[in-house]
């Protein structure tokens, strides 16, 4: 169970991670645009 869990949480991580740069990219470009 443990081991699902960690599993779950660093795929959770990575996903939330490319999702942070995706915010990121996204306010750079009305930055850019604005």
């Amino acid at each position: 169970r443990n081991r699902r869990l960690t599993a779950d949480y660093e795929t959770n991580t990575s996903s939330s991670e490319a999702f942070i740069q995706l915010a990121m990219i996204r306010l750079m470009v009305r930055r850019l645009v604005n």
